[in-house]
């Protein structure tokens, strides 16, 4: 099998589960398919889309990272929090410290992991709890204010028709599709999350790749708080708390394999309007909160059985062997 059909039989199934779930929504309430639900639809799922290939990244190598939600918290009080707002240098803080936060919070994570030999799981969700602690502090309720200019610049459009939210989603993809494609980097956090030992014998830096990927990782988490903050127009220190399973869902559904070094990037837009649109059908249908929780977890694990390569799972082979069984 070429790498080529690899991904397909990958990241074909995410696409068409999304696509079916698309029409029932618009089945449901046939405004969902306007324009404009289209444009709120892509504002909504942009940090979603990033934080999912900031997990991916670490999934890839084996890893989790359950400090992202606090990344994108103290990422975005911090941007909620700069000085001089509505100036040319507010906006200037406003790009480069939320994402340089999120890469030092990722850095420290990779570097304890590496050099200290403890699992990620620990490590990181430590780390959540420190930096969410410092998010409080920085802001411990939500307020602050972001210039004008960046909220209207991210809820605009491009040649007053793209829009902005559609663009980054893209860009960002495109850009990670690259780095783990067609890049040394990339093909280094395939194989470590293959099999590690083989890449050490490969001459590859393990540890390098890895405090890479939790760098990454927190910098795309300070990318997120940044845009949630541009968003929403102030700051919430908790505002990332829903973004730390969530990530895990959308890169699982997404086609990438928690056992890690399987998986890639493509399937998080479809994974992300996965996870999303579940929760639209099922308000527009008015389904109690309580049973949300329910419908939610098993339209989960019906999307995972199809998508995850992770888990083991062919519907196929399942229902052969029943067959098998049966006649037997």
């Amino acid at each position: 099998m070429t790498e080529k059909q690899k991904n397909l039989r990958l990241f074909v199934p995410v696409y068409a589960i999304f696509f079916v779930i698309y029409l029932v929504a618009c089945i449901i309430e046939p405004t969902f398919f306007t324009w404009e639900n289209n444009v709120n639809l892509f504002t909504r799922i942009t940090p979603l889309i990033i934080v999912g290939i900031a997990q991916t990244l670490v999934i890839l190598t084996g890893g989790i990272d359950l400090s992202l939600g606090a990344s994108i918290g103290l990422a975005n009080v911090i941007a909620a929090s700069l000085p001089f707002v509505n100036s040319p240098a507010n906006i200037a803080l406003w790009l480069l410290v939320p994402p340089l936060v999120g890469l030092g919070v990722g850095l420290v994570n990779g570097l304890i992991i590496t050099r200290g030999g403890f699992p990620p799981l620990i490590v990181t969700l430590a780390a959540g709890a420190i930096w969410k602690g410092v998010s409080l502090f920085v802001l411990p309720e939500p307020g602050g204010e972001v210039s004008r200019g960046v909220a209207g610049a991210l809820t605009g459009t491009l040649f007053n028709f793209v829009p902005v939210p559609l663009v980054i989603l893209l860009v960002v993809v495109f850009l990670f599709q690259i780095v783990l494609r067609r890049t040394q980097f990339g093909r280094s956090v395939y194989a470590v999350g293959g099999n590690e030992t083989i890449a050490i014998e490969s001459g590859i830096a393990v540890d390098r790749v890895k405090i890479g990927v939790y760098a990454l990782s927190g910098m795309l988490g300070g990318v997120a708080g940044m845009f949630l903050s541009g968003w929403m127009n102030s700051g919430d220190p908790l505002v990332g708390e829903p973004y730390i399973l969530n990530s895990i869902a959308v890169a699982v559904i997404g086609g990438t394999s928690l056992s890690g070094g399987t998986g890639g990037v493509v399937g998080i837009i479809g994974g992300a309007y996965i996870f999303h649109l579940l929760n639209n059908i099922l308000n527009l249908l008015a389904v109690s909160t309580f049973y949300q929780y329910v419908a939610k977890g098993l339209i989960l694990i019906a999307a995972l059985a199809v998508t995850s390569t992770g888990a083991g799972i062919r519907l196929g082979s399942i229902f052969r062997k029943r067959r098998e069984a049966e006649s037997g």
